[in-house]
């Protein structure tokens, strides 16, 4: 079983405690999601989203341009390299694993890109799903992100995406 702040469920990765409390990652009972508030690189709370404990669905407002999923914090840290992900879950297991993951809400948008090539940050690590869109929208990140940084490609396994894994997979994957 795997448990998410005392979330029973099998759809989940471990989050530990001090990452659900530091993102502020809540329960809605009424829906049976997990919560996640999203702030915009300046720290203003730009988006409430929610993810099933029963599925890996997320519901996310549509229509709207979405920040980079915690960068605010690795901002305030002045971390210089960023892991980064698809999904907010994935970005907050690779948290829980020590790494400084980040999320775009799937594999990209051009208001993200430019995010990020003013963050200040040039040193990316990119661990999107072993998938079609995954290797499309990795693709589509070095292309866009521009040139003056340092890019590294996790090639994850065919049909997985992080929370499929356990740490030391994911430490032992080849990297391009």
């Amino acid at each position: 079983d795997h448990c998410v702040t005392g979330v029973q469920t099998c759809a989940l990765p471990i989050l530990t405690k001090e990452v659900v409390d530091k993102y502020r990652i809540g329960f809605d009972p009424e829906t049976n999601c997990l919560t996640f508030p999203v702030w915009d690189e300046n720290d203003r709370l730009v988006l409430l989203t929610k993810r099933s404990v029963s599925s890996k669905h997320f519901y996310i407002e549509e229509n709207k341009d979405k920040p980079v999923y915690l960068l605010n914090f690795m901002l305030k840290e002045h971390k210089s390299c960023l892991y980064i992900a698809e999904s907010q879950i994935n970005a907050l297991t690779l948290q829980s694993w020590g790494y400084p993951g980040v999320a775009l809400f799937g594999t990209g948008s051009e208001h993200q890109y430019d995010i990020l090539r003013k963050c200040g940050i040039r040193n990316f690590i990119l661990c999107f799903d072993g998938d079609k869109a995954g290797e499309l929208g990795a693709n589509r990140f070095i292309k866009n992100i521009g040139n003056n940084v340092f890019i590294t490609v996790k090639k994850l396994p065919f049909g997985k995406d992080i929370n499929d894994l356990t740490k030391e997979e994911f430490d032992k994957l080849p990297e391009i």
